[in-house]
């Protein structure tokens, strides 16, 4: 039985016909039957644009599954893309195949002006309508920007890693180890939070 209804497949099917460019999306997923790769089968049967791969993987240490959207590597989700996640998912295929501007020109001017890397990890949960837009976010920076990877960890699905992090709440976004919020934060507010602490940090190490 279809996990999607016939009406949420026009409607999915309105929005890829949007796009204008391919998208790839790569997952990676121990053998065996995976939900994530029947979301994606489904979705790859509502438009000729969007490619799905999938390799299986026997590493006990991975963090599987894992899917990756375009081919840059840096817009990763880990764990099954259900509940709120999934518009999640969405977006980012939408947003890989059409060309339009998707941060504040403030946003691209700060990614722009980068002198190291960031690295963002998202604690999302199935049942948080809140953390769809902080993913979204995080991605859309990872997809402007070569010196950003975002990755979205389904929380429940990885409880050690939460516990390492300190999740207490979702969405709870860290960046480079050293940064973290919790909430869903706007553009403006999670950049301009980011450029304090990165300027407190450079002032420490003065």
């Amino acid at each position: 039985m279809p996990l999607l209804s016939d009406e949420d497949r026009e409607a999915i099917r309105g929005h890829f016909d949007l796009m204008t460019e391919d998208v790839t999306v790569t997952l990676t997923k121990a053998p065996g039957k995976c939900e994530t790769e029947t979301i994606l089968t489904e979705l790859s049967e509502l438009s000729s644009g969007l490619t799905v791969n999938i390799v299986e993987s026997k590493k006990e240490s991975a963090m599987l599954p894992s899917l990756s959207i375009g081919n840059t590597g840096r817009l990763i989700f880990r764990g099954i893309p259900s509940g709120y996640e999934f518009s999640s998912l969405l977006t980012g295929i939408i947003d890989s195949g059409r060309t339009e501007k998707t941060l504040s020109d403030e946003t691209m001017a700060f990614l722009d002006n980068l002198d190291g890397e960031l690295h963002i990890k998202v604690f999302v949960t199935p049942s948080c309508p809140h953390c769809p837009s902080s993913v979204v976010l995080a991605h859309r920076l990872a997809a402007y920007s070569d010196r950003v990877v975002a990755e979205a960890i389904e929380a429940n699905e990885f409880p050690e890693l939460s516990m390492k992090y300190q999740v207490q709440g979702v969405p709870r976004t860290v960046i480079n180890e050293t940064y973290a919020v919790e909430g869903s934060q706007p553009e403006s507010y999670l950049i301009n939070g980011l450029k304090n602490h990165m300027q407190t940090e450079t002032e420490k190490q003065d």
